[in-house]
C-alpha cells in the first residue's frame, strides 16, 4: 500500500528557530535568527509572531529605532 510521506514543515520550523533561541539561552534579534537559519528578517517575526500567540515564545523588547 502507498503511503505519501508528509513532512512537517512548519514544526520543522519551529523546532529550528527554538533550537536557535537556546542555544543562545534566549535574546537574539530577528536579523540574527535569520542568518542563523538562512530566512528573511520578515520571515522569521512571522514566524516568531505566531510561536508567541501560541505561547512558546515571549517577546519582551521592542526598540524604536531613529
Amino acid at each position: 500500500m502507498y503511503r505519501p510521506t508528509t513532512v512537517d514543515f512548519w514544526g520543522e520550523l519551529d523546532a529550528d528557530l527554538l533550537r536557535c533561541l537556546a542555544e543562545r539561552h534566549g535574546a537574539m534579534t530577528p536579523a540574527e535568527i535569520g542568518r542563523t537559519l538562512g530566512l528573511s528578517e520578515q520571515a522569521v517575526c512571522s514566524i516568531v509572531g505566531m510561536l508567541a500567540e501560541a505561547g512558546k515564545v515571549r517577546i519582551t523588547s521592542v526598540e524604536r529605532i531613529g
